[in-house]
C-alpha cells in the first residue's frame, strides 16, 4: 500500500501546491486565522469600548468579508476555466482511479496525531464525494459552502452592530460565528491536497 500516495508527495515535494487550488487554500486558512483576529478585536471592544477598539473590530470584519469575496472569486474563475477547457472530464477520470486507502496510507504516517484525525477524515469524505457525484460537483458543493460563510460572517457583524447599538453583550453569536469560520481550514485548506492528487497522479 502506498504506491500511489508516495508517488504523489514525490511531485509535491518537487513542485508544490499548483495554483489557483495553493492561493485557495491558504485563503481559507486567512478565513480562520481572521475569525480569531476578530474574536480577539470584540473582546478588547468589549473591555475597553473606544471608537479606536471598534474602529479595529470593523477593520477586521472587512478583512474578512474581503478575503471570502476572493475565495468566492477563485472558485467562479476555476468552474468557469475548467469548463472551458474539458478539465472536470480528465479529473473525473482520474478520480475514478484513485485508490483512496493508499493514499490516505501515505497521509496517515504523519496526520493521525489525534484520536480522530480531522485531515484523514475530509480527505476520505473530499475523494469519495468527488468519485460518487464528479469532480465539479464537488465544487460547485464547496462554492456553497464558501457562500453560506460570507452569510455567517454578515450574520456575525449584524449581531456586533447590535450589540454596539444597544449595550447588549451578544456572547452566543460570536462564538457560533467564530466556529463556523475556524473549521473552514479542515475542508477547503485540505481540498488543495485533495485536488493535487488528481492533478499529478499520472505524472
Amino acid at each position: 500500500m502506498g504506491t500511489q500516495g508516495d508517488r504523489i508527495f514525490e511531485i509535491t515535494a518537487e513542485r508544490g501546491f499548483p495554483d489557483p487550488w495553493l492561493s485557495f487554500g491558504d485563503s481559507l486558512c486567512d478565513e480562520a486565522a481572521l475569525s480569531t483576529e476578530l474574536t480577539r478585536a470584540i473582546t478588547k471592544a468589549r473591555k475597553e469600548p473606544a471608537d479606536e477598539t471598534c474602529a479595529e473590530v470593523t477593520r477586521v470584519f472587512e478583512a474578512k468579508k474581503a478575503n471570502l469575496r476572493r475565495c468566492a472569486g477563485i472558485l467562479d474563475q476555476v468552474l468557469s476555466d475548467y469548463d472551458a477547457s474539458g478539465m472536470w472530464e480528465v479529473l473525473d477520470e482520474r478520480a475514478s482511479r484513485l485508490n483512496i486507502a493508499d493514499v490516505l496510507e501515505t497521509w496517515g504516517r504523519t496526520q493521525a496525531l489525534h484520536p480522530f484525525p480531522v485531515v484523514l477524515k475530509s480527505l476520505e469524505f473530499n475523494w469519495g464525494y468527488m468519485k460518487e457525484h464528479g469532480v465539479r460537483a464537488f465544487y460547485e458543493m464547496t462554492r456553497g459552502y464558501v457562500s453560506r460563510l460570507q452569510e455567517n460572517t454578515e450574520r456575525w457583524h449584524e449581531a456586533w452592530n447590535g450589540e454596539v447599538a444597544t449595550g447588549v453583550v451578544d456572547r452566543i453569536t460570536s462564538i457560533e460565528c467564530d466556529l463556523a469560520s475556524i473549521e473552514a481550514p479542515m475542508h477547503c485548506d485540505v481540498c488543495k491536497k485533495t485536488i493535487t492528487a488528481l492533478l499529478y497522479l499520472d505524472d
